[in-house]
């Protein structure tokens, strides 16, 4: 190096806060500041605490300024005073700036407290900034009590930490604790729009906000990356020079890999091999996959959401142009995978197995809807519980012999039982949206669908649980109630449950319908013979038996030829009493075939 070059001075070095009004990001910390020194209530000690970058050792600096400044101007130090200057270069013999994680001893805390009984040398404090406090060892912390209780009238301690939690509770007792948070991705971003006019640059604002969220809240170290992009850009700042520089995955790059999904586009799994390729960290890729996929979900869910979202303009025209392409289904179901291939991304599972799983998981939520030619729509459980059953039956038994196999086995069905079946799940496949005329459902408005839950709410719990997840759709004065989970379509299918729902919400003329799937009823008023105690109807179904004593209701069930229910009359009795129906029964194998009960079930009873 000749004698004429100098190491130029770092970005985040050079454009250093000097003032508290030139803080980014931490007003609520420089304004408790501002206003002790305006009322003279300076604290003896101070605990700094907050993520790195965030501007700590900066804000502690600048008090320690103001403390001593010899012409304040309203709290804030001047910055031409001799005493500024020599803070600022950091030649004040009365601010002492300490790193706790090389000075953690206790004989450096005991040297430290010979120093601080002597006067200040020629300012009015002396300031002890010990960094990294949490590293101090439990001996040089004890050492340290006595001192930071009561120090001398012109000593003033400001520790600063990232985890506040490490320091003893001794010594956060004795401190007022003001808390930094991370700086928000505008505020970095307008920080570096006015470094780059410092430096006389060019900037592209995508570029600048691009940096900003890698940053992920540290001003100093969106200021390093800054620097390098500058360097390799000759004075431009490039989006394609921050990519370069920093690794593949960008937040552009990404939507362009997303909008690629949806279209089903095989380029999508190219893309993303890319990006890896280009060095970027597969956590890295995740975490900002998620931030995309939560911003697409809340303007999906809450439109008017989007106006407040913290993302720049050509994001917020990215989120309203496909939003509405996704469902909240689907991307729920992303977000939840998502968590977890983060959690495994730090276990350190190879990149190209992570990138596997995720585009695994990706196409298993969109085949469905490319299947029926919908847009992306959520994995049905009845569609998956039917291929699993059906990958589970031999291939060499056709469906007459698992016909004429099931007839042959005695599983017994209480009368009632079968009255109260539901038509959808007697009949094969049951029935489809498509048969009803003008199938064309239409979402039901939120503050709709909330007044029908209350409605639900107000007359059957059980229904109001039911519906929680359900989808509402309505077409030409008719309700679908949609649901994801076959378990809740049968409940709902109960008879009784659907006279109820048809009663609930008999303000749709047309009718009101249950869907899971490919499955579909209807929903109509109660008949009497599906009411508990009414006399059989013209229909023709089996009407319900009387009512029977509770005496009576032990009577063997030998005499009825052994097809009927054991203690029969017993479940009938308790079912009316807690209004409740005969979902299944299932027998034992040697009851199935002698009509008896299993020596094993008589000790239960």
């Amino acid at each position: 190096m000749s004698g004429g070059e100098v190491v130029g001075v770092s970005l985040y070095r050079q454009y250093r806060p000097q003032r508290f009004s030139e803080v980014s990001g931490q007003s609520a910390a420089t304004e408790i500041l501002t206003r002790s020194l305006a009322g003279s209530r300076v604290g003896h000690a101070y605990l700094f605490s907050g993520p790195r970058g965030c501007g700590k050792t900066t804000v502690a600096r600048i008090l320690a300024k103001a403390l001593n400044c010899l012409a304040p101007v309203a709290e804030e130090p001047c910055c031409e005073c001799r005493n500024c200057q020599a803070i600022s270069a950091g030649e004040s013999l009365d601010v002492v700036e300490i790193d706790g994680a090389s000075n953690n001893s206790v004989d450096e805390v005991r040297e430290l407290k010979t120093h601080v009984a002597l006067a200040p040398f020629s300012s009015k404090y002396k300031v002890y900034i010990v960094d990294e406090v949490h590293m101090l060892s439990t001996a040089a912390f004890n050492a340290l009590l006595k001192t930071l209780e009561e120090p001398p009238s012109y000593v003033v301690f400001v520790l600063a930490t990232t985890e506040p939690h490490k320091v003893p509770v001794t010594i956060r007792s004795r401190c007022q604790h003001i808390p930094f948070h991370s700086i928000g991705t505008r505020q970095i971003c307008d920080r570096l729009l006015k470094v780059v006019e410092w430096e006389g640059a060019e900037a592209q604002p995508e570029a600048l906000w691009e940096i900003a969220r890698q940053a992920d809240g540290a001003l100093r170290d969106a200021l390093s990356m800054l620097e390098q992009v500058v360097c390799r850009g000759e004075g431009c700042v490039r989006l394609e020079d921050v990519e370069a520089t920093l690794g593949g995955g960008s937040r552009p790059a990404l939507e362009r890999w997303f909008s690629g999904l949806r279209r089903h586009e095989g380029a999508s799994f190219t893309e993303m091999e890319r990006m890896m390729a280009e060095g970027a960290s597969p956590q890295r890729i995740l975490e900002e996959l998620f931030a995309l996929v939560r911003n697409l979900w809340l303007v999906a869910r809450w439109p008017d959401l989007l106006a407040s979202l913290d993302v720049s303009e050509q994001e917020r025209e990215f989120l309203r142009a496909e939003s509405p392409q996704w469902t909240e289904a689907v991307l729920r179901a992303l977000m939840s995978r998502l968590v977890e291939l983060i959690g495994q991304s730090r276990t350190g599972l190879r990149s190209d197995v992570l990138m596997g799983l995720l585009m695994l998981d990706v196409s298993r939520t969109l085949e469905p809807a490319a299947e029926r030619g919908l847009r992306p729509g959520p994995l049905e459980p009845s569609r998956g519980k039917a291929r699993a059953s059906s990958a589970r039956t031999p291939p060499s038994e056709s469906k007459e012999e698992l016909a004429s196999a099931e007839a042959a086995t005695p599983v017994p069905v209480v009368a009632s039982e079968r009255a109260l079946e539901p038509a959808a799940l007697r009949e094969e496949g049951g029935a489809n949206a498509s048969a009803l005329p003008g199938a064309d459902w239409v979402p039901l408005a939120q503050d709709v669908c909330e007044d029908l839950l209350a409605v639900a709410h107000g007359r059957d719990f059980v229904l109001y649980c039911a519906l929680l997840h359900g989808e509402f759709r309505e077409s030409e004065g008719r309700l679908l109630l949609g649901v994801p989970y076959r378990y809740v379509y049968e409940v709902l299918a109960l008879s009784r449950n659907r006279s109820l729902l048809a009663e609930l919400f008999a303000r749709y003329e047309g009718g009101v319908f249950l869907r899971c799937g490919e499955r579909m009823t209807s929903c109509s008023p109660a008949s009497r013979e599906e009411r508990p105690g009414d006399s059989a109807s013209d229909s023709g179904e089996e009407a319900e038996p009387p009512r029977t004593p509770l005496s009576e209701a032990g009577e063997d069930p030998s005499d009825d030829g052994g097809g009927s229910l054991p203690f029969d009359g017993l479940v009938r009795e308790v079912s009316r009493w807690m209004n409740g129906e005969v979902v299944l029964v299932k027998r034992g194998l040697d009851e199935a075939e002698n009509g008896t009960i299993p020596d094993e079930d008589k000790d239960n009873e």
